[in-house]
């Protein structure tokens, strides 16, 4: 995983320090979105519960020609999300993480307004490596008269379980609340979005993205498709 991630960067770094166009560089956070799809080979589509969180990256913004520029960068884009329930003896609170490096590659055309403020479109491609990715259940409560206290964690894409304090028979037991799937790391999302640039330095856009490929991995991904769906919004700072 490591010398794809390099190579990732590399290309990034590469296309962030291109200097053949005219080019503003910049700084942006914004709020994130997640959800996943999924359709069954036999059945109805299903939505996951939502993630939220954030992001931060690099972007590079280098004019082509009139209103129409190509905007590369480089992001590291965090999600969460949380749940709990009450079963027959057991209270199950259950906590899904995501942390991911992306590579967009935007084409962007801008329209002025006004000297002090520009409205622009933009869509393309973008590349998306999962860095990692857990689903942990923590659990307090009583088994077979016994009380338990612990937690197990999923690693979506390796397939490994780890559990604290708990022994082989609760392990089983909790076994169905973890998730049955394993997941590639890779993806390319493509989407698009509609932004403002703000006193030729501060830039607002919104947007959202389709991931492409089926990130069920091996056998799984016989049984249907699950793809990334998301929508962001961020605010930004070029110089």
């Amino acid at each position: 995983m490591k010398s794809y991630i390099k190579t990732i960067a590399v290309i990034a770094a590469g296309i962030l320090c291109t200097t053949a166009l005219p080019a503003k560089n910049g700084i942006e956070v914004g709020y994130l979105n997640s959800t996943w799809r999924l359709k069954p080979t036999e059945g109805s589509v299903e939505k996951s519960q939502p993630m939220s969180g954030f992001y931060v990256g690099l972007i590079k913004d280098m004019r082509l020609f009139a209103g129409l520029s190509i905007q590369p960068g480089l992001s590291y884009y965090y999600l969460n999300s949380r749940e709990s329930r009450e079963e027959v003896g057991f209270n199950i609170a259950g906590t899904s993480t995501e942390h991911m490096l992306n590579i967009p590659v935007h084409i962007k055309y801008t329209f002025d307004i006004i000297p002090a403020l520009s409205l622009y479109i933009f869509a393309g491609p973008t590349m998306s490596v999962g860095l990692a990715a857990t689903d942990k259940i923590s659990v307090t409560g009583e088994f077979m008269g016994v009380g338990v206290e612990g937690s197990m964690k999923y690693d979506s894409y390796t397939g490994k379980v780890k559990t604290e304090n708990f022994s082989d028979e609760v392990a089983d037991a909790l076994n169905q609340y973890l998730p049955q799937t394993r997941m590639n790391r890779f993806d390319v999302l493509m989407g698009g979005g509609i932004g403002l640039d703000l006193v030729k330095f501060i830039t607002v856009k919104g947007g959202f993205d389709y991931g492409l490929l089926n990130r069920l991995k091996g056998d799984w991904a016989d049984a249907g498709t699950l793809n990334r769906m998301q929508y962001y919004v961020s605010i930004g700072i070029k110089f």
